[in-house]
C-alpha cells in the first residue's frame, strides 16, 4: 500500500512540473471586450429569495472591441516635401501608427505640438511653394539613392580606431558620392575597434544637402585584414545580411529606412521559383 500511494506521488509531482513548465510557455494577449446583457437581471429584494438566473441572462451583445477598433488619428507637421503626402511646413493629419513608422522614425516629420506648430508650420501658401521645391533638381533622386544605400565602413582588424567624420567621408567617396565633412553629423555615441561584436552591425549618420535638405543614411561595419587566415567572407551580398543597430535605441530608425532596390527583386525572384 505505501508502495503505491509513493508511486502516486511522484505521478502527481511529475504532472504538476509538466503543467507549471507548459503554463510558462503561454503567452497571454490583452484583448478587452466591452459587453452589455441583452436581457436586463431583475433586482434583488430585501428580505426574498435569490432568484435563479435563466439562460438568457447571459447572453450578451458586445459594445466595443479593442481589436478592432479605428486607429486614431494625429496631426503631423512635415519637415521635408514627401511625395503623396504633402509639401514642407504643411499641416496633415493621417493614422498614428502609419505616421509614427513612416514619417516620424525616419525624420520627415514631427508631431504638431504648440512648440512645432510654432517653429514649423507654414501658413504662406507662396512661401510653402518655394519651400516645396528642392535645392537642385537633381536632389530627389539623390536622395532617393543615398537613402537605399548600404554605406559600407571598412575597418581594421589590427589596429584600434574610432569612427569620425572623415571615415565616413572615405567611405561615400568608395561608394561614388562626394560628401564634405560639414555635411555629415555622426551618432551621438562613440564607436570604436577593432571589435567583432559590432561586425556586421548598423548606425547611420545624417547628410545636408546644399544646407538644405538631410537624409538618412544606413552604414555597416566591416572589419578589414591583409592576413587572410583572419579575413571575414560573406556568402550573400551585404544587403541581404541581417539588419542590426550597434545602439539599441536605433534598430527602429534603421527598420524605417528603405531597403536595398535589388533586395525586392531577389525576394520577387525567391517567390516566383517557389510557385513554378
Amino acid at each position: 500500500m505505501l508502495k503505491c500511494t509513493q508511486v502516486g506521488i511522484n505521478y502527481l509531482k511529475t504532472q504538476s512540473t509538466l503543467l507549471s513548465k507548459q503554463t510558462n510557455l503561454i503567452q497571454q494577449n490583452r484583448n478587452t471586450f466591452i459587453l452589455k446583457r441583452r436581457y436586463p437581471v431583475p433586482l434583488h429584494k430585501k428580505n426574498e429569495t435569490r432568484l435563479k438566473l435563466k439562460h438568457k441572462y447571459f447572453i450578451y451583445d458586445v459594445v466595443e472591441n479593442t481589436n478592432v477598433k479605428p486607429e486614431p488619428l494625429i496631426d503631423i507637421i512635415l519637415l521635408t516635401p514627401v511625395k503623396n503626402v504633402g509639401n514642407k511646413g504643411q499641416k496633415i493629419t493621417m493614422g498614428g501608427q502609419r505616421a509614427y513608422e513612416t514619417l516620424i522614425l525616419p525624420k520627415l516629420a514631427v508631431y504638431a505640438t504648440p512648440e512645432n506648430l510654432e517653429k514649423y508650420l507654414i501658413e504662406d501658401l507662396q512661401k510653402e511653394e518655394k519651400l516645396c521645391t528642392y535645392s537642385s533638381k537633381f536632389v530627389k533622386r539623390t536622395m532617393n539613392l543615398m537613402s537605399r544605400l548600404y554605406l559600407q565602413m571598412h575597418m581594421s582588424m589590427d589596429v584600434p580606431w574610432t569612427i569620425e567624420k572623415w571615415h565616413v567621408r572615405v567611405s561615400f567617396r568608395k561608394a561614388g558620392y562626394i560628401v564634405p565633412d560639414n555635411a555629415i553629423t555622426l551618432p551621438e555615441k562613440t564607436i570604436s575597434g577593432p571589435d567583432l561584436n559590432i561586425e556586421n552591425k548598423e548606425f547611420y549618420v545624417t547628410v545636408k544637402i546644399n544646407n538644405t535638405e538631410e537624409i538618412l543614411v544606413r552604414c555597416k561595419i566591416l572589419h578589414y585584414t591583409s592576413d587572410l587566415n583572419k579575413k571575414i567572407r560573406y556568402e550573400v551580398p551585404i544587403y541581404e545580411l541581417p539588419n542590426v543597430a550597434i545602439f539599441s535605441e536605433d534598430q527602429e530608425i534603421l527598420n524605417s529606412l528603405p531597403k536595398h532596390k535589388l533586395l525586392g527583386k531577389n525576394e520577387l525572384n525567391e517567390l516566383n521559383e517557389l510557385n513554378e
